[in-house]
């Protein structure tokens, strides 16, 4: 069980936040599949101050997906403040303050990743924020800039002598984006300095990936990212794994139902054509399926999403995953 400020979240198996594809339909979904906390897409808050109304859009959630972690970005003290205050204002149970993002507009600005450089900034940011904020409080992080400025432990004393919750770690610098391995002794050493939750982020692909990072660190959780675009189940098979030394994969008929529901809660969410559309995506990762089985590669599947990215409305893409998932139940006889 992780412990974060009032909030006892029994998985302590977190879906990452991830622009583009971390938004309120996903985030059911894997709440669903046992996600035990989520977190919004990434929230400028320069723009949430401003009340950009897409920026405003970003923060709508349901009761399902409580407790619910806001996301913001800046490097503006006031405007972190403020921002803050809005984001609890629109329903945030815990707010985050990411600076591990490693994009280029987003380090550019001096935000994100952009603030490892900027250690004493970073303090007097979590001072105020910690001050202005009434609900649990955390950061999501990498490992540093380069690896030859590695100041993960700094990071990690900073957020435990200003009131931080919890802290998420990505085991990869900033230069490194997400390539190359992750480096799992700066984990290690991150729990042990540590009076509060550190959660291990980083190339979670499978069951035995969460249980390796949690095992060897002895970190509070773990945050899954990637690995779950496409495979959110992964949760589910994190929690039977942990538990019982076994997982099972879905079968097709459970992938395609996880599929209807993901789409209609997309068109409720959306409209029908924004809905769909933003929907191809998830399809596409869906219908590769790299993590259930063989089953998902079978032929046909390339048609099958080259057909579904001409498709424009609900019915005849209903249609379409029927016919493909038919086909795959016939072939494998599930």
């Amino acid at each position: 069980m992780l412990k974060i400020g009032k909030f006892l979240i029994k998985y302590p198996y977190i879906m990452a936040p991830i622009a583009g594809y971390t938004d309120s339909p996903f985030r059911r979904i894997v709440k669903t599949l046992g996600a035990g906390l989520v977190y919004t897409e990434l929230i400028s808050a320069d723009a949430l101050i401003h009340n950009n109304q897409k920026t405003l859009r970003l923060m709508a959630h349901t009761v399902t997906e409580k407790p619910l972690v806001i996301q913001l970005l800046g490097n503006n003290i006031d405007t972190l403040v403020k921002a803050s205050q809005i984001a609890i204002s629109h329903g945030a149970d815990i707010i985050d303050l990411n600076i591990g993002c490693p994009a280029h507009n987003v380090v550019a600005n001096g935000s994100g990743a952009a603030l490892l450089k900027k250690p004493e900034l970073l303090k007097e940011i979590i001072i105020e924020m910690r001050k202005a904020i009434s609900v649990p409080f955390t950061i999501k992080t990498r490992i540093g800039w380069d690896e030859h400025s590695k100041n993960i432990l700094q990071i990690v004393d900073i957020a435990n002598e200003h009131g931080v919750d919890a802290i998420a770690i990505h085991l990869r610098t900033k230069t490194q984006g997400f390539k190359k391995g992750i480096d799992i002794n700066s984990l290690i050493e991150a729990v042990r300095i540590s009076k509060i939750p550190i959660i291990g982020n980083g190339d979670i692909l499978t069951p035995m990936d969460a249980k390796y990072m949690m095992d060897i660190s002895g970190c509070a959780g773990v945050m899954i990212g990637r690995g779950a675009i496409g495979n959110p189940w992964i949760f589910n098979m994190i929690i039977d794994y942990i538990e019982k030394g076994v997982y099972s994969l879905p079968s097709v008929i459970t992938v395609k139902q996880i599929m209807l529901s993901h789409i209609g809660m997309m068109i409720e969410f959306y409209g029908e054509r924004n809905g769909v559309k933003l929907f191809r995506k998830h399809l596409v990762h869906y219908s590769k399926g790299s993590s259930i089985s063989p089953l998902m590669n079978a032929r046909h599947s390339a048609d099958f999403r080259a057909n579904a990215m001409k498709i424009e409305t609900f019915e005849p893409l209903v249609s379409l995953i029927n016919e493909y998932f038919d086909y795959l139940t016939e072939m494998n006889n599930v």
